[in-house]
């Protein structure tokens, strides 16, 4: 039999570091601390109030002046449906209707932060910037393109601030960032005399990069900090197995070593926080990413075998975007900080590449969080924040119809996210 290309799996492989709705635009997820996602994450390159600095923007480490770590985690509750409008099956198999997408997941993360001297702190941080889980009904409309995907990550990033004066902080940090995913979707097999099977797809790998910060006290009241993050090209290593073959197709279905480069995105944020009164601050953010670092993807085969069928490079086109925010913190009085905060961040994925594995949009954010500080070295923060992205619609072909493998998938994704948060800080 004549190899032949088959575009729904490197659809899927395009995803390996994406996966549903995230709660930053994109595949990013921002939830690195309990204490700023109180104020979606407005103020975080400037404010430093705990050892989350070390990760938000390394200058602002100098603000902490005893040892200190901040262990905290989040509970994310993605409760999201696709509804389609038609959808056209690959030949010989039953349409499916529309599917739930969300599930429920958990993001931790640690922070240390240690003073060498008045000007030197130390720091490191572990934290999760990327992934999340998303699984469709495996009977679904869309099952061709896309059922589960289940991504986590792990960042490791050690850093280091130097105090230049009283005003001005400036900082570095390099990072370590593994990935790791499990994607599944459908094939039909129904031309070759079968039904349907499905394609698993396991990949992991890691990557480097670095973070640069300043902080400086423009005015007595007003605290700014500008945080870059860089790019991190992550070299994946996995494999792409099927399931229930047909065997006059086995040799073209057959399982493989898959390898692949993926440059995540560059970042860079700007922040303040000015201090209204002896009892409100205010605390704004700006945030461009460089999602245009993800145009084309392209995945190679290994020890495929004679006959195994070539995976097609995606086009994603995908563009830069910002995500702008707004915070307020109270002191209701000397144990007690109330928060809230608002957000909102533009989709890097234009209209006509958006898929059913990320059907992202632009999104809002509202935040609400208290702060309790229980004694002199011990301090709890409780968060909540409702994640509302608009309502994304999906109009997508994939497959090679020689193959009998095109559908079209038609239809709308509309969903929220609730994410609980908490963390303890404690001085050493």
């Amino acid at each position: 039999m004549r190899p032949f290309q088959i575009r729904s799996i490197p659809a899927a492989l395009a995803l390996l570091c994406a996966a549903g709705t995230a709660h930053a635009a994109g595949f990013a997820l921002l939830e690195q601390n309990a204490s700023g996602a109180g104020v979606a994450f407005a103020g975080k390159a400037a404010i430093g109030e705990d050892a989350s600095a070390a990760w938000f923007n390394p200058a602002s480490m100098s603000r902490i002046k005893e040892r200190q770590f901040v262990l905290g985690a989040h509970y994310v509750d993605l409760n999201a449906d696709f509804n389609t409008t038609s959808s056209t099956p690959p030949p010989g198999r039953p349409a499916g209707a529309g599917s739930s997408f969300g599930d429920v997941g958990y993001i931790p993360n640690f922070h240390l932060v240690v003073p060498y001297n008045d000007q030197i702190n130390f720091g490191v941080s572990v934290t999760a910037p990327f992934g999340l889980k998303t699984d469709y009904d495996p009977n679904w409309a869309g099952r061709f393109q896309g059922v589960t995907s289940d991504i986590k990550s792990i960042n490791i990033n050690p850093s280091m601030s130097y105090q230049v004066n009283k005003e001005w902080s400036v900082g570095a940090g390099v990072s370590a960032q593994k990935l790791d995913a499990k994607l599944t979707s459908k094939v039909n097999f129904a031309p070759f005399g079968g039904t349907e099977g499905l394609t698993s797809i396991e990949g992991d790998g890691w990557g480097y990069g670095f973070n640069l910060g300043v902080m400086g006290q423009i005015t007595p009241n007003t605290r700014v900090g500008v945080a870059y993050r860089s790019s991190i090209e992550e070299d994946l290593e996995g494999n792409v197995t099927f399931s229930n073959v047909p065997a006059p197709v086995a040799a073209v279905f057959s399982n493989s070593d898959l390898t692949s480069k993926i440059r995540l995105p560059a970042s860079l944020a700007i922040s303040s926080v000015t201090q209204l009164d002896p009892k409100w601050q205010l605390l704004t953010d700006a945030t461009w990413t460089e999602w245009s670092t993800i145009q084309q993807l392209d995945f190679q085969r290994k020890n495929a075998g004679p006959g195994a069928a070539a995976l097609t490079p995606q086009d994603y086109e995908w563009k830069n975007t910002w995500r702008f925010a707004v915070g307020g913190i109270y002191k209701y009085n000397d144990h007690v900080n109330l928060k809230a905060g608002l957000a909102y961040d533009i989709s890097p994925v234009p209209d006509e590449r958006r898929t059913v594995r990320l059907p992202d949009e632009d999104r809002y954010t509202l935040a609400l969080g208290s702060q309790y500080l229980i004694d002199k070295k011990t301090t709890v923060d409780v968060a909540f924040q409702y994640v509302k992205p608009k309502s994304a619609n999906v109009n997508r072909t994939e497959g090679n119809p020689a193959a009998g493998q095109q559908n079209t998938i038609v239809g709308e994704a509309d969903g929220h996210a609730y994410v609980l948060s908490a963390q303890l800080a404690y001085k050493f």
